[in-house]
């Protein structure tokens, strides 16, 4: 593992200062890590020879990638879905390495003589996790490892706003629509609101007259009043700490149906206890990495159940197919229209024309998980 780092990391080395002919479609640069690790270690930006395209083939030019904890996972080696590595050919030696990231959106480029169902200009999605990295300005792959993005649904949409769309907004349509059959009026309750579904959830409960009492990490008074005009601005109707669960019990006037937790521990047991009779709490993330614990009287003499859901998993199912672009339908339509709008995030430069020595500056600043906000890489 060391010596194929240390030729990963000498192929980027060797690659600095050079010039390359970017008209042509034949080189590109990439986020590459040959062993799983912290990615600010064994993350290394390099250019690459892209392979040649086979007939089933195409050629992506990348528009937009975000950040993902999920991605970062993957690369220390902890996350279900592994990496894709390939023998990737880098300056004068070829090594066996994966690209980060697993969401994004690109532009096809080029397709080969028996692809049928891309077209040079489309918008395409990885079709599921694992299949290829998105850190990168170009990469190949083949056409039945993308979704096309209808041309009417992203027009007049940042490229971003795909990029995006895969993972937090679709877990949050599809956990207010696959566990109960909300109403008007009804409460949903969840932690980590600010997150990239907590905000979706919001906005999207808004579109159904559900209303939402949304717990936040405890801060200072001045910032939790920052972030709850925020999160009221986008729809949510009651904003709390987590350390002040306890006092909302009185305060919902009406039937809590869902609960949403991706944190666990304490904060979920408080959240829990404000679920009606006969609701559900989603697992869907465990930030805090403690267990959640439910105590016998809820599941008792309350009924609530305790399910799990995973994005992931739910795109493996060939079932969902026509659902899914359904639902990429109705988030684009909600966020042409303005009705939806993505989670805040930093956008990160990264042209092809860039010295790779900058971007991997770039990189390093933006996987680190302290790195603070969310990050996306744009592409030019």
């Amino acid at each position: 593992m060391l010596a194929a780092r240390s030729r990963l990391l000498r192929c980027a080395q060797q690659a600095v200062g050079q010039q390359v002919r970017w008209m042509s479609v034949d080189r590109a640069q990439m986020a590459l890590y040959t062993e799983t690790g912290d990615p600010t270690h064994v993350l290394r930006v390099a250019e690459v020879r892209l392979r040649k395209p086979a007939a089933t083939d195409i050629v992506l030019r990348m528009l937009a990638a975000p950040v993902n904890p999920s991605d970062l996972n993957q690369i220390e080696g902890t996350y279900p879905v592994k990496g894709w590595f390939s023998e990737i050919s880098c300056a004068t030696q070829t090594v066996q390495a994966a690209v980060g990231g697993n969401e994004g959106v690109g532009e096809v480029v080029e397709v080969g003589s028996g692809v049928q169902s891309v077209r040079v200009g489309d918008w395409v999605v990885p079709r599921r996790s694992g299949q290829f990295g998105t850190w990168c300005t170009h990469t190949v792959v083949d056409s039945n490892s993308v979704d096309v993005v209808p041309r009417e649904w992203r027009h007049g949409l940042d490229p971003l706003v795909v990029a995006s769309l895969k993972v937090n907004p679709c877990t949050a349509y599809r956990m207010l629509r696959d566990f109960c059959k909300l109403q008007p009026g009804d409460f949903i309750v969840q932690n980590a609101a600010n997150s990239g579904v907590g905000r979706s959830v919001v906005q999207m409960a808004r579109e159904m007259d559900v209303r939402t009492v949304n717990v936040v990490r405890d801060r200072p008074d001045a910032e939790f009043e920052l972030l709850a005009d925020e999160l009221k601005a986008l729809g949510a109707d009651i904003v709390v700490s987590d350390k002040k669960v306890a006092e909302l019990k009185d305060a919902i006037n009406g039937p809590v149906r869902l609960g949403f937790n991706c944190v666990g521990g304490r904060t979920t047991l408080a959240m829990t206890k404000l679920i009606s009779k006969g609701g559900t709490l989603v697992t869907y993330g465990g930030m805090s990495r403690q267990p959640v614990t439910l105590p016998t009287s809820l599941l008792l003499f309350k009924d609530i159940a305790a399910r799990g859901f995973w994005m992931n998993r739910w795109y493996l199912d060939d079932a969902n197919s026509q659902e899914k672009m359904l639902m990429w339908r109705d988030i684009l339509q909600m966020a042409r229209d303005g009705r939806f709008a993505a989670q805040p995030m930093q956008r990160v430069q990264w042209s092809a024309r860039m010295d790779v020595r900058d971007v991997q500056q770039h990189v390093c600043s933006v996987v680190a998980w302290d790195a603070g906000s969310k990050h996306a890489f744009v592409f030019e």
